[in-house]
């Protein structure tokens, strides 16, 4: 019999291993309640573990086994896709919006909290760290992503057909990041010329657009995501904008 001590769950790798195995409904739901314990200690959102219920829900057919174990066998699967998906650090939307929004949180404790004393770097470092143009952002934004989406590559060429653009930041093949950093010769309308382009030649469904208004000439920026998130069908526009006070 499958103790219920067994369905402890202790990484994410473990859980894939242990749903390879699994022989019967009992013990794929056993786990399935691990699983759904272990996630509740990463602070999963609910939409992930809505996600898992509908993954691993299957049809028993009280007149056949052999079908009963065939979609547990297809519930199963699904459940393992999941878990390799959240394993490659495939973007969850939400999650990597507040993640992108979060950045200046980055930004202050990186370059504007005082180093330890006793520590090599020294103030003086950090204060020659400036950003200065959209290279500049990109690297930065591109260091504070890897560690949380370890696919992740910069500057990636992709075919349209026509020609090719180049992503910033590519995530996946339906999750682009844009880096946009304001400059003081850049008029507004620039920026939008440059952004309404982006949307139309990648094909991506999920594209975010980073924009960095050094320069502070977007003047509603809740006006201007409304309107901008919103300008091409098919495709999910999402924009994050910082506008710092003092980098």
């Amino acid at each position: 019999m499958f103790n219920s001590m067994n369905n402890y769950i202790t990484s994410i790798p473990n859980a894939v291993t242990r749903l390879k195995d699994v022989k019967d409904g009992q013990e794929f739901s056993s786990l399935l309640a691990g699983l759904r314990t272990f996630l509740k200690t990463l602070d999963s959102n609910p939409q992930c573990l809505m996600e898992l219920e509908q993954r691993a829900y299957y049809v028993v057919n009280e007149y056949s086994d052999k079908e009963t174990m065939s979609n547990l066998d297809s519930a199963r699967n699904r459940v393992i896709a999941y878990l390799e998906q959240i394993m490659t650090g495939s973007p969850a939307d939400e999650r990597l919006l507040t993640i992108l929004e979060n950045y200046y949180l980055f930004l202050e404790a990186l370059l504007e909290r005082p180093p330890h004393g006793r520590g090599g770097i020294q103030t003086e470092q950090l204060s020659g760290l400036k950003i200065q143009n959209e290279y500049d952002v990109q690297h930065l934004l591109y260091a504070y992503l890897k560690p949380i989406y370890p696919l992740a590559r910069a500057e990636v060429s992709e075919d349209t057909g026509y020609g090719t653009v180049r992503t910033d930041i590519f995530l996946d093949s339906q999750h682009v990041i844009e880096v946009k950093c304001t400059r003081g010769s850049m008029p507004q309308k620039k920026l939008i010329e440059e952004l309404e382009a982006d949307m139309v030649h990648y094909h991506a469904e999920h594209i975010y657009f980073f924009l960095y208004d050094k320069e502070k000439i977007i003047e509603n920026p809740r006006l201007f995501r409304n309107i901008y998130e919103n300008k091409v069908k098919g495709k999910q526009i999402h924009i994050v904008i910082h506008q710092p006070k003092i980098l």
